[in-house]
């Protein structure tokens, strides 16, 4: 998929949760630059807006500075998982709490520190982006490679994420064959106006990546793919 120039400054992501038979830990991440949301453990400057990443580093970390791109205060993430096989990678935007709630109520049984961080989410300067891809086992996840701002046309500026599934078992660690979805609910603060258009890309458990553009106005989707 063919994207404007970006204008990204790569911000590290969160932790790990999983709801996995024994080979994940529940974990919470967050690089929010001191806008934590109140959901744990936060950085000294937080306003109530997340969990910091203090002793939890697992999984995404990103390449790059830590300073958040412009227009973007700061983001957190939830890892999350679920027995239903999916069909291919999916992302989608929650600019509600409404929208978010009913994001939850599809799920099985979520568990509570996910519908927590849903709860703790100000939508007056926050979005919220599942991303979603299928599984071999309860052993991956989902992890958020590099976070940014991404330049449009008449200044429809786009949130950018990068994600791909990756295995998190240790080489010695049995994991059961089990066809899951694994996903990284991504919240994304804003200094000010909140940008309400998205452009995702996540990599599946082939290495195939897929494109994913969202605008809330028309509430459509996109979607490319492309081998790595």
């Amino acid at each position: 998929m063919t994207r404007p120039s970006r204008r990204t400054v790569l911000c590290g992501a969160g932790s790990i949760l999983a709801l996995s038979a024994g080979c994940l830990s529940d974990d919470t991440g967050d690089e929010s630059n001191g806008n934590g949301n109140g959901n744990g453990d936060s950085d000294d400057n937080s306003g109530g807006n997340g969990d910091s990443d203090e002793g939890s580093t697992d999984g995404d970390d990103t390449d790059g500075e830590s300073t958040p791109p412009e227009k973007l205060a700061g983001h957190e993430t939830h890892a999350f998982q679920s027995p239903d096989r999916s069909e291919s990678p999916d992302a989608s935007l929650l600019l509600e709490r409404t929208g978010a709630e009913d994001w939850l109520d599809e799920r099985e049984e979520p568990p509570d520190e996910l519908s927590e961080f849903v709860e703790a989410t100000d939508f007056e300067t926050s979005v919220l982006v599942p991303l979603e891809a299928g599984a071999p086992n309860p052993c991956h996840g989902m992890a958020l490679e590099s976070i940014g701002i991404e330049d449009g046309e008449d200044g429809d500026d786009a949130l950018a994420l990068e994600a791909a599934v990756r295995e998190e078992s240790d080489d010695d660690e049995a994991c059961i064959t089990q066809e899951v979805t694994v996903g990284r609910l991504v919240r994304a603060t804003f200094d000010s106006e909140r940008l309400t258009a998205v452009s995702a890309s996540i990599v599946d458990r082939n290495g195939q990546s897929h494109g994913i553009g969202i605008a809330s106005d028309s509430a459509s989707a996109s979607a490319s793919d492309s081998e790595e």
